[in-house]
């Protein structure tokens, strides 16, 4: 069988890739309100998050940044907020981008890993 290295399929009417290379750092489901802003023009981007994990998030954009794109990304959930630097890793036009976040300080590492172990222990009482 013949392998391209890619795989294409639907997943809740989206397109959805998989690459042969693996994230490093696992992502889980999560969805809430981002702000994402393009350090360069100041432009912004209102959106949703549908992934996270330590090393970064996938935010769902019908207009998303361009590969490269250094931004700032707010990240709004219950009563907390993450805030931090981002490049845009890759990025699929009118289905969102993928961002790796560049050095978290103490706070927003902590606020990060808080949410993450909900999700991890939520995830063990379903």
């Amino acid at each position: 069988m013949l392998t391209t290295g890619k795989k294409t399929s639907l997943g809740g009417g989206r397109r959805v890739r998989k690459y042969t290379k693996e994230r490093a750092v696992k992502r889980c489901p999560f969805v809430a309100s981002a702000e994402v802003i393009e350090v360069g023009t100041g432009t912004k981007l209102s959106a949703r998050t549908s992934e996270i994990g330590v090393g970064g998030c996938y935010v769902d954009a019908l207009n998303p940044f361009n590969l490269g794109t250094a931004v700032t990304v707010k990240i709004v959930r219950d009563q907390g907020a993450f805030q931090a630097k981002a490049k845009v890793v890759y990025s699929d036009p009118s289905f969102g981008m993928g961002l790796a976040f560049e050095a978290l300080d103490l706070e927003q590492r902590t606020i990060l890993e808080n949410w993450l172990a909900e999700i991890v222990l939520a995830g063990r009482a379903g």
